[in-house]
């Protein structure tokens, strides 16, 4: 369960003082998520979602609510904090810093279609469109830079046997190769994390969303990469292999809101790859961290998936 803050009836009803929510009916916590606690509130006029942030300060907390708040103003169902009764909507608990949410209806989808897939890229691409003009941007923490940083502590721990490590150092040299094609990309905010467990389905109609959830992780980068860490958990199993139909219901998708340039489609086989070493990293050193503050998530999972995307972009000559 993620929860490692644990909050009591009075710890909650003190902070709904603060709101004009109506009285403390019950709460419970969320075990969804992996960085965060979150508590599912109701009040006699009101379902909300309490955030209590593990391991980010306040500061960096106004910074990514920032485009929470603006994408609610686009109209783009996010969670985005309420203000209290004095017009504020930061608070803390323990010195963490603490929002309070709407809750939003919906459903999340295991077992994912064409349809849902057609949908979150068609959300995705408006996502892109609707943040553009929000400046300035918040420069990503997670880029090539960082993937040598993690490339380099993997190697020095010994984390990867002789061949993940071949894998490895032949990717970082992919990237670094395709890294000015890429920062010549159609460029803005993107999710950074949009997994199928961080959209909310709804529950009347299926294939249509309700909320684009955690936005936790967005920055600036090319807007294709974010359409590839998307294929690379919605589109194909846990193996990595494509499921029919999927990817290119995303590509439909996105593309009825925005059409790729003929630069994306090129690169695209290379992006897949990119997205794919990303979170194989980032889940290395999570599991090497023994993080008690992260529900640990397999990193051969996208070992696999960057092995098999090698294959596919060597086959069309890209590598």
């Amino acid at each position: 369960m993620a929860v490692y803050t644990e909050l009591n009836h009075t710890d909650v009803a003190a902070l709904l003082n603060h709101y004009d929510v109506g009285q403390l009916q019950q709460f419970s916590p969320i075990s969804a998520g992996v960085e965060n606690t979150n508590y599912a509130l109701t009040t006699d006029s009101a379902s909300l979602v309490l955030t209590i942030f593990e391991h980010h300060n306040a500061q960096q907390v106004q910074e990514f609510v920032r485009l929470a708040r603006y994408l609610t103003e686009q109209q783009i169902a996010v969670p985005a904090p309420l203000l209290d009764c004095r017009g504020e909507w930061l608070h803390s608990h323990q010195d963490k810093p603490l929002i309070l949410c709407q809750r939003f209806s919906g459903h999340h989808v295991r077992d994912l279609t064409a349809a849902h897939c057609e949908a979150i890229g068609r959300a995705l691409a408006q996502l892109h469109h609707a943040s553009q003009s929000l400046q300035p941007r918040t420069v990503n923490p997670r880029g090539y830079r960082w993937w040598c940083d993690a490339a380099k502590h993997v190697t020095e721990h010994a984390l990867l046997n002789p061949a993940q490590q071949t894998v490895l150092q032949e990717t970082l040299h992919d990237v670094a190769r395709h890294q000015p094609t890429w920062t010549s990309l159609p460029h803005g905010w993107i999710h950074a994390d949009l997994f199928h467990d961080n959209v909310l389905f709804c529950d009347d109609d299926p294939t249509q969303i309700s909320a684009i959830l955690d936005l936790y992780n967005a920055c600036e980068d090319a807007w294709l990469y974010d359409l590839a860490i998307v294929a690379n958990d919605w589109c194909c199993s846990v193996e990595g292999h494509w499921l029919p139909g999927l990817c290119e219901a995303l590509f439909a998708g996105y593309q009825r809101e925005r059409r790729l340039t003929d630069a994306e489609q090129h690169a695209w086989p290379d992006m897949l790859c990119a997205a794919a070493l990303r979170f194989w990293l980032s889940r290395l050193l999570s599991a090497d961290q023994h993080s008690e503050l992260a529900q640990q998530k397999d990193p051969e999972e996208y070992y696999r998936k960057l092995v098999l995307r090698r294959q596919e972009a060597g086959n069309t000559g890209r590598i």
